[in-house]
């Protein structure tokens, strides 16, 4: 299986749920989300990613991304570009996380950020080999904004759900 490495790039008004589509999107064409930097900027999600794909299912997923525009997202793919996003953040909650790397992973994530109208202000993600494990270990650090009626606990509760190896930790902000 010959796969590929694609920087992707995308640009929308920021709501909760993008990331989901995205994550989606991705997932359904069996890409692996290596590593990102996702954030909410005066209003806007901008992000960059580097994702994994077979060469074989490259074309059709250009093809979905490319209509992600009818979702208001605006998302460009390249090759063998590595950019780098900073930015301010405002009040909000850190989050961290680690599990075994799997296709999907971060999608479980989104579904359960969304599941409590979590909205993602800043997210950071990294593939690392787990010492002497022979396996990938995912890294998250996720800065989120919560609905002022939602509880860090039921956030925490919701993402401990995900899976058995997620292992999370929550940081409030002062």
């Amino acid at each position: 299986m010959k796969t590929e490495n694609l920087i992707i790039t995308v640009f929308a008004q920021d709501q909760p749920g993008l990331l989901q589509i995205l994550s989606d999107t991705i997932k359904e064409y069996d890409g692996n989300w290596l590593e990102s930097c996702l954030t909410r900027m005066s209003g806007l999600f901008v992000g960059i990613l580097n994702i994994e794909i077979e060469q074989k299912k490259k074309t059709m997923l250009f093809k979905a991304l490319d209509s992600l525009s009818e979702q208001g997202l605006d998302v460009t793919v390249r090759a063998d570009v590595k950019l780098v996003n900073d930015t301010e953040l405002v009040e909000a909650v850190e989050v961290l996380v680690e599990a075994n790397d799997r296709p999907g992973i971060v999608e479980e994530i989104a579904n359960a950020l969304t599941t409590v109208d979590a909205n993602i202000e800043q997210m950071e993600t990294s593939c690392e080999s787990a010492s002497m494990a022979g396996y990938q270990l995912f890294q998250a650090r996720l800065v989120v904004t919560l609905p002022d009626s939602f509880s860090v606990e039921k956030l925490e509760d919701a993402l401990q759900n995900v899976s058995d190896d997620l292992i999370v930790s929550i940081i409030e902000k002062e």
